[in-house]
């Protein structure tokens, strides 16, 4: 009984291993990670990448929304264009940014969109305080 147990007990183990071999991303599956991954790693890229998903902005226009200087919201727009997950067009002496379509960004505008309605932005108003406080 104990070596039929043991067979058993390897047999199910290797077809766990088989399964999980099978749930690893293929090479080709985690290079096309590789583009989005610095968007959804970096916290600022990861908002703009969602403000971006609401439309087309300037540069001026996404440091105004983010609250961030022009300089450093350009540099992480030069990291999200060098990646492939964003698009510049020039409209006179301006640029405007917009999110690339395709598949991977699409798939990241979901991920952030579902982590929006999980986790609904609190009001940027103060809670009031209560006089009995």
């Amino acid at each position: 009984m104990p070596i039929e147990r043991t067979s058993r007990s390897r047999a199910s183990t290797s077809q766990r291993v088989r399964n999980a071999q099978d749930a690893l991303l293929s090479g080709r599956a985690a290079a096309l990670l590789d583009n989005v991954r610095g968007a959804i790693c970096e916290p600022t890229r990861t908002q703009i990448v969602r403000v971006l998903s609401a439309g087309p902005l300037s540069v001026g226009e996404l440091a105004a929304t983010l609250d961030r200087s022009k300089s450093a919201t350009s540099q992480h727009l030069r990291v999200l264009r060098d990646a492939g997950i964003v698009t510049s067009n020039r409209r006179g002496r301006g640029v405007i940014y917009s999110l690339t379509r395709a598949p991977m960004v699409d798939a990241t505008v979901q991920v952030l969109n579902r982590v929006a309605s999980i986790a609904p932005l609190e009001s940027c108003q103060p809670s009031a305080v209560s006089a009995d406080s």
